[in-house]
């Protein structure tokens, strides 16, 4: 479990607007109905306090062609990047590496979020079409 210091919580809820965005943009270039590989993705993330575990089964996923490789490599950056807001709202007390895990965790949840909108509206105007 993370153990993360009440400032920390309370600055990673601070920046939960810019953790959407950073969502919206991780999943609008998705084209096909990825929502159950995101869930799977997000649920390690969750459960994992290890980054490069969740980035090799991205990857793995990708080789087996669960989810788009150009994608998937996009995504590990963005990920990845996550690290240096992890660091910027750490305190003494908070283990880097869980902070990071926790915004990974978050950004995917929203990211599942906006997935999900965007094959509802995909599929309404393939309706109306």
């Amino acid at each position: 479990m993370r153990q993360l210091s009440f400032a920390a919580l309370n600055a990673i809820k601070e920046q939960d607007d810019d953790l959407v965005v950073k969502a919206e943009d991780l999943v609008d270039s998705l084209t096909e109905n990825e929502e159950r590989q995101l869930r799977i993705i997000q649920s390690m993330a969750e459960n994992s306090r290890s980054w490069n575990v969740v980035k090799l089964f991205m990857k793995y996923q990708a080789a087996r062609k669960q989810i788009d490789m150009t994608w998937t490599n996009g995504a590990i950056l963005k990920l990845e990047a996550l690290e240096n807001d992890a660091r910027s709202i750490a305190t003494p007390k908070d283990n880097v590496k869980d902070l990071h895990m926790e915004l990974i965790s978050r950004v995917l949840g929203y990211a599942v979020r906006r997935h999900v909108w965007n094959n509802a509206i995909t599929k309404r105007k393939e309706k109306s079409a």
